[in-house]
């Protein structure tokens, strides 16, 4: 079976969550308990005025009390504007695959979900109260067909195929608002953008709207690397021009390939 969890960010700041847990989390299951099986496919849904499809990913914990999750330390429960979390209540462990906060990085809008003859009908769009929607085959397909997600999140599912997609490395690094607040940090503390390990400096190279286009945020320590569900910080990552992040990534040694490129291009100056 498949599923939608919605979430209001009105009463839980959704957009932090995903950005900062990404690797597993915890969505608030208030029905379907019984139903809902590891390895089930999972579309999360922000709802509000900018409502839509933002992340992808799988079941990996059936719906458990809040106080007996096999890891607490993701739940998030700071992050709840107008609600506080009940140790009772029953939260679903998802894995994430991918995250697309805006339309910019891939969300499946309310507006476009609405649109298809197949999801017009589905009940996060005519009734759209609630925290978890059951997806029928058809509707599943459609959601796929529209977020064009690789087939091995959804091997039962058939996909789009021959349309162009980039499934790197950093795919679910490149949420918009951590990019955007680790580059505001990065050039509050030190003046302008640059890369950290060779240096480069786009303002030198690019008219002022492209500059920062120039720049990725890359994980210091990998989050395939991580024994457990961590918060990624802004201390975590680190701002690199696209050559050296691509260059960290070139193989399975990624905290290696920094500390020897680090190296590298310091006996240079």
């Amino acid at each position: 079976m498949a599923w939608i969890f919605q979430g209001n960010p009105n009463r839980f700041d959704i957009d932090d969550y995903l950005s900062r847990y990404s690797q597993l989390i915890y969505w608030r299951t208030n029905r379907y308990i019984k139903e809902i099986s590891v390895g089930d496919p999972v579309f999360i849904w922000r709802a509000g005025s900018d409502a839509g499809a933002v992340a992808v990913g799988r079941v990996v914990e059936e719906p458990t009390q809040a106080q007996e999750v096999k890891h607490p330390e993701a739940l998030g429960d700071d992050l709840w504007v107008a609600d506080e979390l009940s140790p009772t209540e029953f939260k679903t462990g998802i894995q994430l695959s991918e995250v697309r906060l805006s339309t910019d990085e891939g969300m499946v809008a309310r507006s476009i979900a609405k649109d298809d003859v197949t999801l017009a009908s589905s009940t996060i769009i005519t009734v759209p109260s609630g925290t978890v929607f059951h997806l029928s085959d058809d509707e599943m397909a459609a959601l796929i067909h529209l977020w064009g997600a690789p087939i091995d999140i959804f091997p039962a599912a058939g996909v789009v195929e021959g349309k162009q997609q980039l499934r790197a490395h950093y795919a679910r690094e490149r949420s918009s608002r951590l990019r955007r607040d680790k580059l505001s940090a990065f050039r509050k503390e030190h003046g302008s953008l640059f890369c950290e390990i060779c240096g480069f400096s786009a303002s030198a190279h690019h008219p002022k709207p492209f500059a920062e286009r120039a720049y990725e945020v890359h994980h210091r320590n990998p989050l395939a690397a991580a024994a457990t569900p961590v918060r990624t910080t802004l201390n975590d990552l680190a701002v690199l021009c696209a050559n050296c992040h691509r260059a960290v990534h070139a193989n399975s040694h990624v905290i290696e390939n920094y500390e020897e490129l680090a190296k590298l291009y310091a006996s240079r100056r």
